[in-house]
């Protein structure tokens, strides 16, 4: 279980880096349709100044040089950005309230207006000195949080004074006399030539967005997590055919197909690895039996192979009814086998011998006695592989020489 899961692990450290990566791109997704409203206003802003500097303020002059208008005539309804600016997104600062739609924040901020409402905070002071030193050269932006609402902070100086701006903004005493007489001759006067006067400041919210992009950010996370749990779900199933297939592939290799019990290959795997474990202190005692069956040529070929496959399996599931958790049994060869005793002295090896020998007293086919000859010894440290081995296939070989139906013991070599 464990590959499963570090499965479940890879695939939930997937999908934390791809939630991470989306809530990222959710953000910026905010901030890019923020981006967008504000390059809206912004040439919105721009069309109007381009509108009231070339088309209206030209016919006010127009009207003035042909004496339809008096000279010192001045009202900022018609000749002034600021005022008209501000009172447009005053009216569209309404109207988005009745739509409950979210509000931006506008400000022209000057440090000498004539409006003070236009008069600009500590921080717009900063940045207005900060463009006319050329620390800020085209604009500022930053993502500013207020009382727990983000917003999208823009600010943007307003073209220099040029020559045409000083009549308004220089001395007074070149200005229209109804300036003067509206705003008095301290505000808005006595300005630098390519000074800049004053900063756009707007700030949008980004709540709407963020609503929206957290909407599509849960979608779409839901969208992936189902197809990561589905592509988890294929390659579990599929992992799962393998392993049974391996399964499978393993049974068939270290099992015997006739009578079930495990094969040679096996045994030798079980033996080595079970010696390793002597010597490592994982086991305190390790015995090793062998038997065989008395006469099997004879009964072969007295009553043919499946008679012989017979005895085989008959054998093998009597001897497998009364094994104990700390005994394995091994097909080795024809009608040869082998027995690995886990923490067992060679005495109770030798007990469990006589048990299979004792059980097999009833068993007969074709009327005759099968009886078995049995080989024990245990296991001492000088002891490899193949010493083991033939200490144990030479007290099989005893047992044949003493008659066979009996079972003997070899501790030396």
């Amino acid at each position: 279980m464990n590959k499963y899961f570090g499965l479940v692990i890879i695939f939930f450290a997937v999908f934390i880096l791809i939630a991470s990566v989306l809530k990222e791109r959710s953000q910026g997704f905010a901030i890019y349709a923020s981006n967008q409203r504000l390059n809206y206003i912004l040439t919105n802003h721009q069309a109007l100044h381009s509108y009231i500097e070339n088309i209206q303020k030209p016919v006010i002059y127009r009207l003035k040089s042909e004496k339809k208008l008096y000279e010192d005539f001045f009202d900022p309804k018609v000749l002034s950005f600021t005022y008209i600016a501000r009172n447009i997104h005053t009216i569209e600062s309404a109207i988005l309230k009745e739509s409950n739609e979210s509000l931006k924040y506008y400000k022209l901020a000057s440090l000498n207006p004539r409006n003070q409402l236009n008069r600009a905070n500590e921080f717009e002071k900063t940045l207005i000195e900060q463009f006319n030193s050329k620390k800020l050269k085209e604009e500022y932006k930053e993502i500013i949080e207020e009382n727990g609402t983000q917003y999208l902070l823009f600010i943007k100086p307003v073209t220099a004074n040029q020559p045409s701006c000083m009549k308004c903004h220089g001395d007074p005493k070149d200005a229209p006399k109804e300036l003067v007489t509206q705003y008095g001759d301290k505000n808005g006067f006595y300005e630098k030539l390519h000074f800049i006067r004053a900063i756009i400041s707007i700030k949008i919210p980004l709540q709407k967005e963020l609503d929206v992009a957290k909407r599509y950010y849960n979608i779409v996370l839901l969208i992936v997590f189902l197809a990561l749990l589905l592509i988890y779900l294929i390659i579990y199933v599929f992992m799962q055919k393998i392993d049974k297939k391996n399964e499978t592939l393993e049974r068939l290799a270290n099992i015997d197909q006739l009578t079930g019990c495990y094969n040679r290959r096996s045994f030798h795997k079980d033996l080595t690895q079970s010696i390793k474990m002597c010597e490592d202190g994982g086991l305190h005692a390790l015995s090793l039996a062998t038997f065989d069956i008395d006469h099997f040529k004879s009964f072969n070929d007295r009553y043919g192979h499946p008679t012989g496959d017979k005895i085989l399996e008959d054998i093998v599931a009597l001897v497998k009814k009364i094994q104990s958790p700390r005994e394995r049994l091994y097909r080795v060869g024809g009608e040869e086998f082998m027995v690995i005793y886990h923490n067992t002295t060679l005495e109770k090896a030798i007990g469990s011998c006589q048990e299979i020998q004792k059980s097999l007293k009833e068993y007969q086919i074709h009327g005759e006695n099968i009886t078995l000859s049995f080989g024990v010894c245990q296991y001492q440290p000088q002891d490899d592989y193949s010493l083991l081995y033939k200490k144990v296939d030479n007290a099989l070989y005893l047992a044949k020489e003493n008659g066979r139906d009996t079972i003997e013991q070899c501790n030396n070599y």
